[in-house]
């Protein structure tokens, strides 16, 4: 019988979990909400692995009628489906830190391949002197390994390729930022990504059914991290759950 792993980013912990309503062995408790009212449990983890299977962009509701999308990348490993799950947009409508660090780790990874995923945040220094927390996500191969032994990485989007916000100064309005260059670069890179998944599929197996098999959906609650860790991190936006 498969074994379903539903795991999300921590943006905070810089780490992948799953995610459980009560206590187990293993699990961190996590509390969220305005007063820390509301209580759930995470157990983190290092890294996954498996061969890289599945990718695409779904929807999910909220228990009061809120529509969320997400996107999710499947790795299989024997009798075990690793499905990762990131929240598409913050709530200015962006995309947010972990889809940007996915799209990149995926941009060039080879579907079909046996990998590890590994989640990581590193700090920079800016131009203006302040420090900068940064999500990185991880995609190495498990059977391609350099001169050091360790498994080759399936690289990354360079920062000089990716488009930056466009500054605006308005007499009534003041400096605002517009980030539609930067959101239709990743809405061009998803596309593109969903594209390759579904020719690599078809590739590799020309007589089977390409649909990704019928994994038990998470809810919204299971998907996305609580908004007190994501925003761990100021510069990114908390989910409204």
């Amino acid at each position: 019988m498969p074994n379903y792993n539903n795991y999300s980013i921590s943006n905070g912990k810089g780490k992948l979990y799953l995610k459980s309503p009560e206590p187990k062995e293993g699990y961190e408790k996590v509390t969220y909400g305005t007063n820390g009212e509301n209580i759930t449990y995470h157990k983190y983890v290092e890294r996954i692995q498996g061969e890289l299977k599945y990718f695409d962009q779904k929807e999910a509701q909220t228990k009061d009628g809120k529509k969320l999308q997400f996107l999710e990348v499947t790795f299989i490993d024997g009798e075990d489906y690793n499905k990762v799950s990131v929240p598409l947009k913050n709530s200015k409508s962006n995309f947010t830190d972990e889809v940007k660090a996915l799209v990149s780790a995926l941009n060039s990874a080879e579907v079909g391949q046996k990998m590890t995923m590994s989640v990581t945040k590193t700090k920079t220094t800016g131009k203006n002197g302040k420090d900068y927390e940064n999500l990185n996500v991880y995609l190495n191969y498990v059977d391609r390994t350099g001169d050091n032994g360790k498994g080759l990485s399936t690289g990354f989007i360079a920062f000089n390729d990716i488009p930056k916000p466009e500054k605006e100064d308005d007499e009534d309005l003041g400096v605002t930022w517009n980030w539609k260059p930067v959101n239709k670069f990743y809405a061009q890179k998803i596309k593109e990504l969903q594209e390759k998944f579904q020719n690599g599929q078809t590739a590799s197996q020309p007589q089977v059914n390409t649909e990704a098999p019928k994994i038990p959906p998470m809810t919204p609650e299971q998907a996305f991290e609580p908004a007190t860790n994501v925003n761990a991190n100021p510069n990114v936006d908390p989910l409204p759950f």
